[in-house]
């Protein structure tokens, strides 16, 4: 039978060939991992002791790496008992990891891909600072990453102590650990730390998620079914017809939440918002409140299940500005460049989570709330961070150029697009790089009041750095343990 990866797949009706292929393929790619403590183990092999790396490697996928049927079992196990599904690990590996195990030639033909992510071309394309500028250890080669994870820190550390053991003993080095930590609201729902939750509006290509999301909240604006062939491309290191992969996106991104809380507070000013109204300017910049309800369906916070089902076509930026993150980063069939059906081949599933190089002193929910600029000054900023913490942005494509680099350069960082209305409407206030002229950005003055006009003066951008990167491949699990 042939796996059809134009179409989502129903795992708990899989045939035999479509278990193969959740058998061999790693965990993460179709499903978030869901565990709290994560660590990424970035690597270099000894390219002159390849039989070594490889047996490593075989070690690796037998012992630690967790295949996506393995992830899909240990959900409904923790949905029914409410118990951990125990230790987790993926591992990705750079073009240079697959020249360093003698293997390039089973390698993905991809050119971003085998150019990396430190490619001149890339970086200027992009608008990424210049590598020089990166931290250190992404300035290096890394041939790998494993990400370990978790639900309790001390055994993610004893599970990242174990695999760091195999790579040191193959003769391969650690380039360095970077940890990241889930952070979460009242309601038990992801956020990052500027205080949004994180993670909605995922690709979901697992029809029982689809049925679920479709269940919960409707599909009349916005579908979230997606075709495997959104993540999952077949592993050129095989020659079978069930083993695939996916290419893995990880950029480092330093968030700074002093500054970015406190333009959220001037613009609250800019606006004339008082009281619990303030709240509206920062919904304005991400197209969200903290709690997930999007600004083009309401001017306040809403309780229960922040809603998915909702597009822009009604709302010509009098509700969600069309600069604001969540339309720059997915205008749901309103970027006026192509029909939606082309538009939805640019979304990728996500999977990035907090880190905290240097310790919050509060987490985001547990913040005072303050009524004006002066008492935010004296109340709040003191307990924000300004630099250290940030997001581990981690994404899976089947094609790079299509999805992440599409995004980043044509939506994002672009400040003419959306298209329709003519622009400029400025960068993407979170995710964008590059410049904004002065009155690109606009906000309306009155929410849902077109009468009202818009602000020009709010200008929004420079609070996310990127600090380093890589593009990956995920192997199936049968090309690793056939090295």
């Amino acid at each position: 039978m042939h796996i059809n990866l134009a179409a989502p797949l129903a795992w708990k009706q899989a045939s035999s060939e479509e278990l193969k292929l959740l058998q061999s393929l790693q965990g993460h790619v179709l499903k978030h991992h869901g565990r709290d403590f994560v660590n990424l183990i970035f690597f270099k092999l000894n390219p002159a002791n390849q039989l070594e790396s490889k047996r490593m490697l075989r070690q690796l996928t037998n012992f630690h790496l967790t295949s996506a049927h393995r992830q899909l079992l240990d959900v409904e196990h923790f949905n029914a008992t409410r118990e951990s599904g125990g230790p987790f690990a993926h591992l990705a590996l750079s073009f240079k990891g697959y020249q360093a195990l003698g293997v390039a030639d089973r390698a993905p033909n991809d050119p971003d891909f085998q150019k990396g992510m430190k490619d001149p071309a890339s970086v200027g394309a992009l608008k990424d600072p210049p590598v020089s500028a990166w931290e250190m250890p992404f300035q290096q080669n890394i041939h790998g990453m494993v990400l370990a994870a978790e639900d309790i820190e001390g055994a993610a550390g004893a599970l990242t102590a174990s695999i760091k053991e195999l790579i040191e003993d193959a003769g391969g080095s650690i380039v360095h650990v970077q940890h990241g930590r889930a952070l979460r609201n009242a309601a038990g729902e992801g956020i990052e730390n500027f205080g949004y939750v994180d993670g909605r509006s995922q690709p979901l290509m697992l029809q029982e998620d689809i049925d679920a999301e479709i269940a919960q909240a409707g599909s009349s604006r916005w579908d979230p079914t997606f075709p495997l062939s959104t993540a999952l491309v077949k592993d050129p290191g095989t020659t079978d017809t069930v083993s695939f992969g996916s290419f893995f996106i990880f950029r480092k991104l330093e968030q700074a939440v002093r500054d970015f809380k406190t333009r959220e507070q001037k613009i609250a000013d800019a606006l004339g918002l008082t009281g619990e109204e303030r709240e509206l300017a920062g919904a304005m910049i991400i197209g969200r409140f903290e709690d997930g309800t999007p600004v083009t369906l309401s001017n306040v916070a809403r309780s229960g299940k922040p809603p998915n089902n909702f597009d822009y076509t009604t709302d010509p930026g009098n509700r969600c500005p069309f600069h604001a993150h969540i339309r720059k980063a997915n205008p749901r069939s309103t970027g006026g460049a192509e029909p939606e059906s082309d538009e939805r081949k640019h979304l990728m599933p996500r999977r990035g989570v907090p880190y905290e190089d240097a310790k919050r002193m509060v987490h985001p929910s547990e913040l005072p709330q303050a009524g004006s600029v002066a008492e935010f000054d004296a109340k709040v900023a003191p307990l924000l961070p300004t630099n250290g913490v940030g997001l581990l942005f981690m994404a899976f494509n089947s094609k790079i150029g299509q999805q992440f680099k599409f995004t980043q350069q044509a939506w994002c960082n672009n400040t003419n697009f959306p298209l329709n209305p003519p622009g400029p409407h400025g960068i993407d206030p979170v995710m964008g790089q590059g410049t904004n002229n002065p009155g690109d950005q606009k906000l309306p003055k009155q929410w849902d009041d077109p009468i009202a006009g818009t602000n020009n003066n709010v200008t929004f951008d420079g609070f996310v750095k990127m600090k380093g990167g890589e593009y990956f491949f995920s192997p199936s699990l049968t090309f690793l343990t056939n090295l």
